[in-house]
């Protein structure tokens, strides 16, 4: 596997293009599960603080005076993430990723994690970054990319910048989790904090922002297919809902078709999803596009 640095990634295709077009439909998501607010077990207290989203956590030091600590969530941050796939010449898949970090976002952003155990083939990141490599994470095997702690001043990226990079993969697309790390405010405070209010804290991933992409995939069934273009479709990724549900239905008739064997009428189905692609590409956004034009083809083969 071979990594390059790019000072500026040039071969941005139309697809990225009408991605980057409408940004916040790609917007990463807080946690489902929020801090808890209330006394907790005669220690403390845990405060939300509504002027500023964070939250507040007080107790009696050991000298017997009030502490108080301030939690900055990592959910605060305002992050896009836009890939769009192209297939090459040499039957490989090209990834094209857009990080965005908007302008009102209050934090910078540090890491991004792309759910995969996928080795890839080679990656292109622009400079100040790095890819790390495929890491563990507390959901599986990730691809990682991070600011390059090699680079003086650092380099995370800060709100209103973008970061572009790109991996080349032997597999096709799937819809995966991801997720990105900040630079959100770690406490610090003059005294440990009791356990019954550590235990409030957001371990690792579970206090920042996460979201769907794609990424290669060695796993792709009939079956998983469609689980995924059901996430999709859940996503927003077809913008109009009478669409999508024809698009959905010529999805179950192409799975239908492979899980019998029925190469033909496979195909007829996929011909029917081009014409629908072809019509209507301003409500497909690019990775849906790329689920129907690379993924289910790999499948119909």
């Amino acid at each position: 596997m071979c990594v390059f640095s790019l000072a500026v990634i040039s071969c941005v295709s139309m697809a990225q293009r009408a991605a980057e077009s409408n940004p916040p439909a790609k917007r990463l998501l807080k946690p489902a599960g929020a801090i808890r607010t209330s006394n907790v077990d005669n220690v403390g207290q845990v405060r939300y603080l509504k002027d500023t989203g964070d939250y507040l956590f007080v107790w009696k030091g050991l000298d017997g005076r009030t502490v108080q600590a301030t939690y900055v969530p990592e959910w605060k941050a305002q992050v896009t993430l836009l890939v769009s796939v192209r297939r090459e010449s040499d039957n490989t898949w090209r990834y094209l990723y857009t990080l965005r970090n908007l302008p009102h976002s209050p934090l910078q952003v540090t890491a991004v994690y792309m759910l995969t155990n996928v080795q890839p083939l080679r990656v292109w990141v622009e400079k100040g970054w790095r890819f790390v490599g495929v890491v563990d994470t507390y959901k599986g095997k990730a691809h990682e990319f991070a600011e390059n702690p090699l680079v003086e001043p650092s380099s995370p990226l800060k709100p209103g910048g973008e970061l572009r990079y790109q991996v080349l993969s032997e597999y096709p697309p799937a819809v995966v989790d991801c997720f990105v790390r900040t630079d959100a405010p770690i406490i610090r405070v003059p005294e440990e904090m009791p356990t019954a209010l550590a235990d409030r804290l957001p371990r690792g991933f579970e206090g920042g922002l996460h979201g769907y992409t794609l990424a290669p995939t060695d796993s792709l069934t009939a079956e998983r297919f469609l689980e995924q273009w059901r996430v999709a479709i859940r996503a927003g990724w077809v913008t109009d809902k009478p669409l999508a549900r024809q698009l959905t239905k010529h999805v179950e008739e192409a799975v239908e078709a492979v899980r019998r064997g029925g190469r033909s009428a496979a195909r007829d189905a996929l011909a029917a999803i081009q014409k629908l692609v072809d019509q209507h590409q301003k409500h497909i956004e690019p990775e849906a596009q790329a689920l129907l034009l690379e993924s289910l083809p790999y499948l119909v083969r």
